[in-house]
């Protein structure tokens, strides 16, 4: 699985507090403040630079760390960022950076940063007033941070740094994965709605890109009837890293009352139609549509493939 570092520095600590969520997003991924980077590093896959910016620029540390290390950077692929209150003027200065790194640049962000003026040391706290002042901007605080960005660019982060892994040929990814779902037999399947969520260990049947699973009841389908999005897990217990193997599925969930289906599941299961007839209660049917499926899988390796690969049926 390919590695993330991400080097920054922070002024008063929004940068920081980005950079911790990020790394959870993109782990495997470590952090580190410039002056802790360490001649190992250069091994990790992907890189993210983050500083804040004050008074118009970018923090001289994170600057001087990019010249130093500029030839063996330009190498790796390469994502930057800045926490800012003036987010055009932080959009134009990653643009320059941009340009003068190249084309190992993949993904460059401004984000919103904050202001605390009882933080500030007096000569801080002076010489952001005048500049507030000069780009006609209150002299209060100021919080911009914004949570939901944030995640939103590390999940963009994460989908950029997937596509650099070597891809197996979609047919034979597909076959992997169909043979490990058609060999297990259980899920856990998590469905939710606005705060209400639920994950259920329940029993599933595989074929040809759908899930089926039957069902007395439960909270799950008070879900289910306001959100058809779920997600799926199937896996072997856990030995080692050189045996994992897991599974997570994306579909979108269906009750099927139809006859002739409800009577096909029935059929694969090796159900007779009359003895689910014959019971006290009613059996639901749900039918899980495959969308996505991200694999972890140390198979992949004997074909010289990461162990992570991720399909879109």
């Amino acid at each position: 699985m390919q590695k993330t570092l991400i080097v920054y520095q922070s002024k008063y600590g929004s940068t920081e507090d980005i950079t911790k969520i990020m790394s959870m997003i993109l782990g495997p991924a470590k952090y580190c403040l410039t002056e802790d980077f360490k001649s190992e590093y250069r091994d990790f896959d992907f890189f993210v630079i983050g500083s804040p910016l004050y008074k118009g620029k970018l923090d001289s540390r994170v600057l001087d760390f990019i010249k130093e290390n500029q030839k063996w950077l330009s190498q790796k692929p390469l994502a930057l960022f800045c926490t800012c209150l003036n987010r055009k003027q932080g959009d134009l200065i990653l643009k320059k950076l941009k340009n003068k790194l190249g084309d190992c640049v993949l993904s460059t962000k401004s984000l919103g940063g904050r202001l605390i003026l009882k933080e500030l040391d007096d000569n801080s706290n002076s010489a952001i007033k005048e500049f507030l002042k000069a780009v006609g901007m209150p002299v209060t605080d100021i919080d911009i941070t914004n949570p939901e960005e944030v995640v939103d660019y590390s999940l963009k982060l994460k989908k950029l740094k997937e596509g650099l892994m070597p891809k197996m040929p979609p047919e034979e990814l597909k076959q992997y994965i169909e043979d490990f779902l058609v060999a297990h037999n259980t899920c856990t399947l998590s469905t939710g709605f606005g705060t209400r969520v639920r994950s259920t260990p329940i029993e599933y049947t595989y074929k040809d890109g759908c899930m089926y699973i039957l069902s007395e009841g439960g909270e799950k389908f008070a879900n289910l009837m306001l959100n058809k999005n779920v997600s799926a897990a199937v896996y072997n217990d856990y030995t080692d890293m050189d045996q994992l193997a897991g599974m997570q599925i994306t579909g979108e969930a269906s009750i099927i009352d139809d006859y002739e289906e409800y009577s096909y599941l029935l059929d694969l299961k090796g159900l007779n139609i009359n003895t689910i007839k014959s019971l006290p209660v009613n059996l639901n049917l749900i039918k899980v549509t495959i969308k996505k499926v991200e694999s972890l899988y140390w198979k992949y390796r004997k074909q010289g493939y990461t162990t992570k690969q991720t399909l879109i049926f």
